[in-house]
């Protein structure tokens, strides 16, 4: 028996010098789970608690300045999906093992479907017929403007689950991975398609054939005749959840599984950009491996025998992952700033009719858990920055009790109390952009005139004495 337990400590102790950090499941984790971070208004007007499950390694030696957090958002078409289903559970007690912080993530769901009675025996078919094209573009922009207001919660939290700001991954798979590759990419106002989240006209009533099996099935409404079907703009990308931000926070990474992007948002105009990892099956039949229109490869599968049925209907065109790949190359061929990619794919190609008779060649999954995720990890794993002190940091907030900012949020003018000399006063807004900035010598207070920025966040960068002090304000 001595023997037994010297060889298994042996063991132990071999997998401990030889693991590798932020790759290898190391760690025994602590979960909680429903965490609600904020309430907003969905798609159907009625008020939606966003809830949210977060796991923690419990005996790991974190990093002085905190762990590395991992948001991780969930799939469904935005219409269904959950937090705790598809791969999100095990992506949230995996990379917790790994020395994340972790959190799995609801958003807001729900698309208004047509009018129009178009059906078809497929299971789900039916669901995805929408009113129009823009009604996808609108839900994934209001999930972007949910997990926006779920790292706010997780920053703002950080001393509760030992998190450092300073890095920040995301990961998502089918509608999650549009979620957090828009969340992680979008940094000008030039790749909003701003007219698709501005008012539009109303949506007409769903037919009564989607109550049941849709509406009803997937939860969005008890029935057709209590939806709001008012489509009212959506206001900006970074929401509305969770602010005052108490310290600013860096993006290092976003891994998609099997997602996508509606236009072209890769270009860098900020002054970071996020790695990127990218998984996708060739075969895919729901979000197409290139440039085409969602849900292409099954619903050319549904028309064809036994069902007969005819195409869904309200489609936008989206980018697969080889085609963001294609993207990016072409952004760096022509020296515009881009991020740098890793592209994981199966080279699976099975027919409709295989995937079909045989549901367990389905192309719209990780063809291997075990292996995506680990490539992943440690592709992660070389992005998560060292401890560095704050004070030498421009994108990490330190203290100084003498400076004071108010009011804030702010409608018209923001004053500044500043007991330095020498001091130079820079605003950014949420994309990196410079809107202000003026050298001044010393003075008790100093007032900017914001009234003609547009509502949203911004931070204060007050530059002295090699030392930076970021502040975050809000405009409303």
């Amino acid at each position: 028996m001595k023997k037994l337990i010297s060889a298994v400590v042996f063991l132990l102790s071999i997998q401990s010098v030889f693991s590798q950090n932020w790759v290898d499941t190391t760690y025994v984790i602590s979960s909680e789970f429903d965490i609600e971070y904020g309430t907003s208004i969905d798609f159907k007007g009625s008020d939606y608690k966003a809830q949210m499950d977060i796991s923690v390694p419990i005996n790991d030696t974190p990093p002085e300045c905190g762990r590395p957090l991992l948001v991780i958002v969930h799939g469904g078409a935005w219409y269904g999906g959950d937090k705790s289903e598809g791969y999100s559970n095990r992506l949230r007690e995996d990379f917790a093992k790994r020395g994340y912080v972790t959190a799995s993530v609801n958003y807001r769901q729900g698309l208004f479907n047509t009018n129009q009675e178009i059906d078809c025996i497929l299971e789900g078919w039916k669901c995805w017929n929408m009113t129009d094209s823009t009604e996808w573009y609108r839900a994934n922009y209001r999930a972007m403007q949910d997990v926006n207001g779920a790292i706010r919660y997780m920053v703002n939290e950080k001393e509760s689950y030992n998190l450092n700001p300073d890095n920040i991954f995301l990961v998502g798979e089918s509608a999650g991975g549009f979620v957090v590759l828009g969340v992680g990419f979008i940094d000008d106002q030039s790749e909003i398609l701003e007219g698709l989240v501005d008012e539009l006209q109303d949506a007409p009533l769903p037919n009564s054939i989607y109550e049941d099996d849709c509406i009803v099935e997937y939860g969005l409404a008890n029935n057709i005749s209590e939806m709001n079907l008012g489509r009212p703009g959506l206001g900006v990308i970074e929401g509305e959840l969770n602010f005052p931000l108490q310290e600013n926070y860096r993006i290092r990474g976003v891994g998609s599984f099997y997602g996508g992007v509606f236009n072209n948002i890769f270009e860098t105009h900020s002054a970071n950009s996020p790695a990127l990892y990218l998984f996708h099956q060739p075969c895919d039949l729901i979000v197409p491996f290139q440039y085409n229109k969602l849900l292409a490869g099954f619903s050319t599968c549904a028309t064809q025998f036994p069902t007969f049925c005819q195409h869904i209907i309200n489609r936008p065109f989206v980018y697969g992952s080889g085609a963001i790949a294609t993207l990016i190359d072409n952004l760096a061929a022509n020296n515009i700033p881009t991020s740098e990619y890793l592209f994981d794919n199966s080279g699976n190609t099975y027919s409709c009719a295989e995937q079909v008779i045989n549901p367990g060649l389905g192309c719209h999954a990780l063809d291997s858990y075990w292996q995506r995720t680990y490539t992943m990890a440690e592709f992660f794993a070389d992005k998560i920055a060292d401890c560095i002190p704050s004070s030498s940091n421009g994108f990490n907030s330190t203290t100084n009790e003498e400076v004071k900012i108010y009011p804030n949020p702010v409608i018209n003018e923001i004053n500044l109390h500043l007991p330095m000399t020498e001091i130079k006063i820079r605003i950014v807004d949420v994309f990196g952009k410079e809107r202000f900035n003026k050298a001044i010598s010393h003075t008790d207070s100093y007032s900017i005139d914001i009234s003609t920025y547009d509502q949203g966040t911004y931070q204060i960068l007050i530059e002295f004495e090699n030392k930076t002090l970021v502040y975050p304000i809000v405009k409303i």
